[in-house]
């Protein structure tokens, strides 16, 4: 009888001691990141680097259009061999617009990921740091759709706070 009183007195005192444990506490990563000087820094960075590609391919794009009209020019008198040619000249003009226009985008996924990548793991880093020290066990994002319960804490104020963001 004793052995059983004690031991669910060790029980009750175990679940209570994890249920105390269990903080959990939730933040909108994305608003975040969004608030950060350096993601405006980092987007103003990518938009002129995206310019400066799609101006290399903007003259791509305009000599292909001086090419196309000027076939529409001579059209009618060309003879159908050098017709052949030169629409293949036009195809492979194209395709060369098409393949420059996927290496741009892979440049600038490239780009955006090496600019973002060192702010989201700050943020990161930053949310883990202030959960630690307010003995969350875990942090949800709230930008992902995840329920919150009302017994979790919001940490935008403390993190923002932490990273000296107003």
């Amino acid at each position: 009888m004793l052995k059983n009183f004690t031991l669910a007195t060790l029980l009750l005192l175990t679940t209570s001691y994890v249920n105390a444990q269990t903080k959990i506490a939730y933040i909108h990563m994305q608003q975040l990141i969004s608030s950060m000087p350096e993601t405006k820094r980092a987007l103003d960075t990518l938009q002129l680097y995206e310019q400066e590609l799609n101006k290399d391919g903007q003259v791509l794009v305009t000599e292909f259009q001086k090419r196309v009209a000027l076939f529409t020019k001579e059209e009618p008198t060309l003879k159908p061999d050098i017709k052949d040619i030169r629409i293949k000249e036009l195809e492979t003009a194209k395709a060369s617009i098409d393949d420059y226009k996927m290496r741009m985008d892979q440049k600038l996924a490239l780009r955006e990921q090496q600019l973002t990548d060192p702010i989201i793991a700050r943020a990161k880093k930053a949310v883990a740091d202030l959960a630690a020290e307010k003995g969350f066990v875990c942090v949800l994002d709230s930008s992902k759709d995840i329920l919150v319960a009302a017994t979790c804490e919001d940490l935008m104020a403390p993190v923002k706070l932490k990273l000296g963001i107003k």
